[in-house]
This record gives C-alpha cells, sequence and structure tokens, in this order.
C-alpha cells in the first residue's frame, strides 16, 4: 500500500526543512512494518510504518546526500512505540507557536512520534483568570493550532497538567487561598481543588486529540502537613496520596483521558530517607494494591550506571501499572547545554530501556532557574533518543553525532565547544555561578576552576567566531567573552586590594570595570534579542532584572573602589574575609548573594 502523494510530498518539505537539501531524485514511498530505506544513486524507495518514519526515511536520505553518498540501505524499527521529548513551559520559557512548530518538524525528522508540554499554569482554564496571568500561558487556540499540526505530521501532543504540588505560581494570588495546602501544594479532600481540576482537565481535554495525560504528582514533599494539617490533624500520606490520586483518576475518566504520574512520591514515603534513588526502597505491596491504573513514570536523569537504571525500572515494573522512562536532556545547568552530562548519563539509560521493551522513553528538557538556555540549542541531543528508538540496545554513537550535525547544521566542533561552560567538572555549573556571583563577595569557586574555566573559554571562543553567524553561535561567543571579562575583573579587584596596590587597582578601575560592564549589556542584548526569536516576551524579565542587577552591581562596586582609593573608605569589607568553599549549590539566588532574600 502506498503513502498518500500529498503526505509523501508534505514530508519531503519538512525534511527539506530540517536538512537545507531538496532530494534531487524521485522517492517512492510505501507503507509496511518499520523503516527500510533503498537507494543506489537513481530513484529511492522507502518503506515507512507511519508518517514520522516516513519522515526519518526522508532525513536520512538528505543526510546521505549532505554527506556526498551515493548509495544507502537501511532497515530499523521502533524498540520504543512512543518516544519523543517533553519541553518545559513552566519556568520563566514559555516557547512560541512557531518555535514548538519549529521543534515537532525536526522531531519528525528524528521519527520521533511523542511531544509533552510541560505547563503547570501555562495554558487557559477560562474560570480561573488567574491560572497563567502574566505568565505567558497558551491560549486554548494555540494548543488547537500546535496539536493540529503535530498531528499533521504524525506526532501525538500531550497535555501535562500539575494536579498536585509545581503550583506555585498560580497559588500565590489572594484567590487561590482556598486551594492551597503548602504555598505550591494543592489541597487534598477540598471540593474547591477537584473543582478547579475538573476545569483544568476539561480544558486541555478540548484542546488535544491525544487521550494519553500527564498528571505531575512529582516532589510534593509537603503534602499533607501545612493548611490540611490544620484542617484535619495528620493523616497516613501514602493514604492521602492514594486517595487524592482516584479523585484525579476519575477526573481523567470523565474526559477520557489515561493518565501517568511521577513515580517518585510513593518511592520516596517508602524510603527511610524521603530518597527517591533509594536502592533499599521497596514499594510497599499493600500500596501497590491500592494503585489505581496510572501508568508510572521514572525519572532520573542523574545515573551513569545500567545496574542502577536497570535496579529502577524493575521496582516500577513491579508496581504493575505500566512504566515510562524520562530522561534529561540537560538544558537546565546554565546559559548553554550541558552535552557531556547528558551523553553520561542518557547512554546507560537508553541501552537499558531498549533492553527491558520499556514502550515509552521520553527526552525531559527543563528550564530549572530562570530558563537562561533556549532548548534549541540542546536539540542534538535528541539524536541519543532517536538511535536507541531505532536502532534499539546497540546504536552507534557516531550514528548520533553525525544525525545531529544533519539536523542543526552546526560541525560537532562548534557543539563541542558549548561544554567549554562545564569544562571544569561536567556536574557543576561553575560557568553560571561566575556569570551571576557577587565581583566581591567570595562565590566558592577556587583559583583552580577558575582557571580551568578561563583556558577552556579560550579554546571555545575561536572555534565560535569561525562558526558563521547565527544567533546561537554568536551568543554562545559573547557568554564567553563576557565570562572571562568577569574572571579577570574579579582577579583584578582580589590581587590588588591583598597587596594594597592602589595603581593596579586604578588599571582595574580605568580597564577592567568598563570591559566587563560593556560585555554584560552586549551579552544581555544578544540573548533578548535570541530569547524573542523562540520564546514568548512574558519571562524574560527575570533575566533581565539579573542582568540589571549585575551590571548594577558592578558599577556600585566600582563606586566603592573609588571611595577606597580617595581615602573616602578605609577598607573594603567584602574583600576583609577570607574565601571558604563553596557548599550551597549554583542556582541564582544562592550565587548572586550571600544575604537570603526576604
Amino acid at each position: 500500500m502506498l503513502f498518500d502523494e500529498h503526505d509523501v510530498s508534505y514530508m519531503r518539505e519538512i525534511a527539506a526543512s530540517v536538512t537545507g537539501i531538496q532530494l534531487p531524485f524521485p522517492v517512492h514511498a510505501a507503507k509496511g512494518d518499520g523503516l527500510a530505506v533503498d537507494w543506489d544513486g537513481g530513484d529511492a524507495s522507502v518503506t515507512a510504518e507511519d508518517k514520522t518514519a516516513l519522515c526519518r526515511g526522508l532525513f536520512l536520505l538528505s543526510k546521505a546526500v549532505k554527506e556526498n553518498k551515493t548509495a544507502l540501505h537501511i532497515a530499523e524499527k521502533r524498540h520504543f512505540a512512543h518516544c519523543g521529548a517533553m519541553l518545559d513551559m513552566s519556568r520563566n520559557r514559555v516557547m512560541t507557536v512557531e518555535a514548538v512548530k519549529r521543534w515537532i518538524r525536526s522531531q519528525a525528522a528524528l521519527g520521533l512520534n511523542l511531544l509533552m508540554l510541560y505547563t503547570e499554569d501555562t495554558y487557559e482554564i477560562p474560570e480561573y483568570p488567574y491560572f497563567g496571568y502574566l505568565r505567558g500561558r497558551y491560549t486554548q487556540a494555540d494548543l488547537r493550532e500546535i496539536d493540529d499540526y503535530a498531528f499533521s505530521l504524525g506526532v501525538e501532543l500531550v497535555p501535562c497538567a500539575q494536579t498536585l504540588a509545581h503550583l506555585k505560581n498560580f497559588l500565590q494570588w489572594p484567590a487561590s487561598a482556598p486551594l492551597r495546602d503548602q504555598p505550591d501544594i494543592l489541597l487534598i479532600d477540598s471540593e474547591e481543588t477537584y473543582a478547579f481540576l475538573d476545569a483544568a482537565l476539561r480544558s486541555l481535554s478540548q484542546c488535544f486529540r491525544s487521550r494519553r495525560i500527564h498528571i505531575g504528582m512529582d516532589e510534593a514533599h509537603g503534602v499533607g502537613l501545612g493548611n490540611y494539617l490544620l484542617k484535619h490533624g495528620y493523616v497516613n500520606r501514602f493514604d492521602l496520596l492514594n486517595r487524592h490520586l482516584a479523585r484525579v483518576k476519575a477526573l481523567c475518566e470523565k474526559y477520557g483521558f489515561q493518565p501517568m504520574m511521577w513515580s517518585d512520591m510513593f518511592f520516596r514515603l517508602g524510603s527511610k530517607d524521603n530518597a527517591y534513588y533509594d536502592l533499599d526502597n521497596r514499594v510497599p505491596d499493600d500500596v501497590i494494591a491500592a494503585l489505581p491504573e496510572v501508568e508510572m513514570v521514572y525519572w532520573d536523569y542523574y545515573h551513569t550506571d545500567e545496574a542502577f537504571y536497570e535496579r529502577m525500572l524493575k521496582e516500577h515494573q513491579r508496581m504493575g501499572r505500566g512504566t515510562v522512562y524520562a530522561g534529561g536532556v540537560w538544558s537546565w545547568s546554565g546559559f548553554l547545554p550541558n552535552r557531556e552530562r547528558s551523553l553520561r548519563t542518557m547512554e546507560p539509560a537508553l541501552r537499558v530501556s531498549a533492553r527491558m521493551g520499556l514502550d515509552t522513553v521520553i527526552a525531559t528538557l527543563w528550564g530549572d532557574d530562570g530558563a537562561e538556555t533556549d532548548y534549541l540549542m540542546a536539540i542534538d541531543r535528541l539524536t541519543l533518543f532517536s538511535e536507541a528508538c531505532w536502532e534499539g540496545e546497540s546504536f552507534k554513537l557516531d550514528a548520533c553525532e553525525a544525525a545531529a550535525d544533519c539536523l542543526t547544521g552546526l560541525p560537532a566542533a562548534v557543539r563541542n565547544a558549548y561544554d567549554a561552560f562545564y569544562a571544569d567538572d561536567y556536574t557543576r555549573s561553575t560557568g553560571k555561578i561566575l556569570i551571576w556571583c557577587d565581583p566581591l563577595y567570595p562565590c566558592g569557586v577556587s583559583e583552580e576552576r577558575m582557571q580551568i574555566l578561563y583556558d577552556a573559554a579560550e579554546k571555545a571562543i575561536p572555534v565560535l567566531r569561525d562558526a558563521g553567524f547565527s544567533m546561537e553561535t554568536v551568543y554562545a561567543l559573547m557568554l564567553f567573552i563576557a565570562l572571562q571579562k568577569k574572571i579577570k575583573l574579579m582577579r583584578g579587584i582580589r590581587t590588588a586590594y591583598a597587596t594594597q596596590d592602589k595603581e593596579a587597582m586604578k588599571r582595574v578601575l580605568e580597564q577592567q570595570f568598563p570591559m566587563a560592564i560593556k560585555a554584560y549589556n552586549v551579552l544581555m542584548n544578544l540573548h533578548r534579542s535570541f530569547w524573542e526569536t523562540t520564546s514568548k516576551r512574558q519571562g524574560w524579565e527575570v533575566l533581565a532584572l539579573r542582568y540589571g542587577g549585575a551590571v548594577g552591581r558592578m558599577s556600585d562596586v566600582q563606586d566603592e573602589i573609588e571611595r577606597w582609593m580617595n581615602g573616602d573608605l578605609n577598607c573594603i569589607p567584602e574583600l576583609d574575609e577570607p574565601a571558604l568553599p563553596d557548599g550551597k549549590g549554583f542556582t541564582y539566588d544562592r550565587t548572586s548573594t550571600p544575604s537570603a532574600k526576604t
């Protein structure tokens, strides 16, 4: 059976839009199991099981042409029936409809057939005007447009609704007070809560074709211990969660949804240390027996050995409710994707997932602490998931890189340059700390780490400078330049003050301060322009305030040093305290100042 000629033509256009290659020969497309591509330089034939498989076949042909090959013979099958990405649209960054469509085209080209939009409060609920208020929420019309587009390419768009925790932005409003247990957790057993959830699910049911839904319910650490405790006293929290889950499941059924949820709360409550990744943990049998039919989503972005993933997946499968694995494309470590951490954690996870025959695997891209990284900069690591999906446990890393070259149009050397931001330790975010930290206060970054980052930036800068003009590479280039200027400034201040060398400090004032401030202003403007190409304006103000604070504080320090130089100040007290080792982490609040925000 042949594909409709319109579908073939449409998918050729999609593959061309992603790769920049117009195939110079006819492609005969038929329907059949898996994916087979045969081409010996003349007409090509593709046998594919659905639209995304067809699009992958056309992508692979385009890649072959781009690589100057004259033949291609491929036979593949899906090892994950459902595979794709989850994009975080809740931590400041809400991608525009057009940017989501661009992402969908790339997914289809890789043969990935699932996309989730993680929306805590960034979708419209008509009955609740404060839900997503001033947060760039998607209207129902927006979501229908995205869903229609995804459907046209064979991609299932799955809604995500947080139905217990992670609702701080909505619950902050006085109008939401009756729904609040903790500042970010809904009040279980309240009929007002279930009226709200009914409205939320009703809204989503009107926007999405898919009858799968992710209902969240993760990281509700204080559930039942806030307003619930005041109203009802202490209750067994396993029972409380199960009771709430049953109510949510019933609401899902009302709108024809089959839910899945994060599994961590059941594992945490079953651990003596409240730990998700506790290998001694075993969810009690009576808790499992009481669970409704809800798929359990095991999220793990951290471990690097196959044995760990295998043990956790087996414990999930023991629960008997269906298991989804959610891995991480590290988009949330700072201003650039953490490619090395994605590779080290996802390669073992995906090999185990394929070996254990999971049905659904997703790549999450989060925007923790400001969504500084544009998700499209991290899309190259999606090829780990596509190759694992289509090649199974034995997928090859060089094939992932080759697909990423074609997908992004950027050579591996340029993409690898991004990892210079994490050169001192791929599990840390020293680069982010140095960008946001106060120029005077100890930031817990040793001189050795600072030097490693400086040297790494020195190597990355010429690679990015020679990469050609694109918003992505120019932004990355300016980021490394600003990083170097900040390191020079901090070193210059500390060295001159430690030796009480006012001539050296004068040079810092006249040279290094103006260069650092200029670099930050240029970086802020580039970052803003980059943001506006893919994301709604709402949410950018968070980063604008950070940049403004960083530049304003540098000007303030400049003034303080000038007063010390003039004798108006006897000392610079911030520099009189010794630098102590870091112990606070790398979020903006923890690195910009040691003072608590009250």
